[in-house]
């Protein structure tokens, strides 16, 4: 059973059938977010954003984890009591049918992920995935890793839905979104520019109200 992170882009398309596209319409839905941010939460960015500019260069994989991305995480606030928690550092396992109707096992871990439960994820609805230095040499693929989660995920949600995932290197994030059998990567945002951390955030923000949104169809 081969890891998450040993999965490379094309592996998964030609395993699983899966293609990729220029964009969607959810996508571009999700990426066309303009959630509102308050002072606090401004300041908050501000404040994060000079840090981040001044060391970026600096940091390793956890310091850029700790001190920059699990900052922006914390004010979105992925979490409803007794109903979805963030997660980190955890493993899923699935069996999905590859192009030849063959089960294959997958295992792996998820760097973070918003999913229904307080102790176990169940149903996950967000990945976010890497945290790379962006100018530590590393033979990983990031996409392959992201969307091998979602195809994971895919098989374990009751109800058919998109995926919605992120992956970050150094200091550039890119949303994917995967929906059947097809998927989308959008454009680079670069957290070091201050327009760009803001659209990050509020990106962020949009795919909370997703997850309501789905949370409220499930519990009915």
């Amino acid at each position: 059973m081969k890891p998450f992170e040993r999965w490379e882009t094309e592996e998964v398309k030609l395993t699983f059938g899966i293609k990729q596209l220029d964009t969607l319409p959810a996508l571009d839905e999700w990426m066309s977010a303009e959630e509102p941010i308050d002072d606090f939460e401004r300041e908050v960015l501000l404040r994060n954003h000079r840090a981040f500019r001044r060391k970026a260069n600096l940091w390793n994989e956890d310091e850029i984890k700790f001190f920059f991305i699990s900052r922006i995480i914390t004010l979105v606030d992925f979490n409803k009591e007794d109903v979805y928690s963030t997660f980190s550092q955890r493993t899923l396992e699935a069996s999905v049918r590859d192009v030849n109707n063959k089960e294959v096992k997958l295992r792996g871990r998820v760097e973070f992920l918003v999913a229904l439960g307080e102790q176990k994820p169940r149903q996950p609805f967000f990945f976010l995935h890497e945290y790379k230095p962006q100018f530590k040499s590393t033979s990983n693929d990031p996409v392959g890793q992201l969307l091998i989660a979602m195809v994971a995920t895919q098989s374990l949600n009751e109800h058919p839905r998109p995926m919605y995932g992120a992956y970050v290197v150094g200091q550039y994030w890119r949303f994917v979104l995967l929906e059947n059998k097809e998927f989308a990567i959008g454009k680079t945002f670069d957290a070091a520019e201050e327009e760009d951390l803001f659209k990050i955030f509020s990106i962020l923000r949009r795919s909370k109200v997703y997850i309501e949104k789905e949370v409220a169809e499930l519990m009915l």
